[in-house]
């Protein structure tokens, strides 16, 4: 009985710890390389210096219209995924022609009232539609992540040209 605790903590741990094992897709590659490569430095890697990021994606599917999709890259910056984050890239054309336009940055973390509800600390613009989407696709990156080094990500050769936003940061 006395090991249960020392248990649920190791299964605890494993599940906080879970990351995909295969490599890093290319969507979420590309998106990284225009993150870290970005002249707005939207990660903060100039004050925070890290050496690795843990990054999440999620696609929502087709449009109607096939010539644009939407990449949400959420990056963690807690081991236990309560905040960090998410990065909505409009994707344009296709294969060498294809452009990854960083449409919304906004930061994200839990309510510290237990019930673990998602909350935007900066909402971007284009109402609660825009916002729903951000959180949606928060809860479907879920743990499904991959820790990158940052010199991979900025050393990446690039297969997508990077277009930003003047108005994000």
């Amino acid at each position: 009985m006395r090991c249960l605790p020392l248990l649920l903590l190791a299964c605890l741990s494993a599940a906080v710890r879970a990351q995909e094992t295969a490599p890093p897709p290319d969507p979420l590659l590309e998106a990284g390389h225009c993150l870290v490569t970005a002249p707005q430095d939207p990660l903060h890697l100039a004050h925070d210096n890290p050496y690795e990021l843990e990054l999440g994606f999620y696609t929502p599917g087709a449009k109607s219209d096939h010539s644009q999709d939407m990449l949400y890259v959420a990056n963690y910056t807690t081991p236990v995924h309560s905040q960090g984050m998410v990065f909505v890239f409009l994707i344009q054309g296709k294969g060498s022609h294809r452009v990854l336009d960083l449409q919304y940055v906004t930061q994200f973390h839990q309510s510290d009232d237990g019930s673990q509800q998602l909350q935007l600390v900066d909402p971007a613009f284009g109402g609660i539609g825009t916002q729903d989407g951000i959180v949606a696709a928060i809860r479907q990156i879920g743990f499904h992540t991959w820790t990158i080094p940052v010199a991979d990500l900025r050393n990446r050769a690039a297969s997508a040209q990077c277009s930003y936003d003047t108005d994000v940061e």
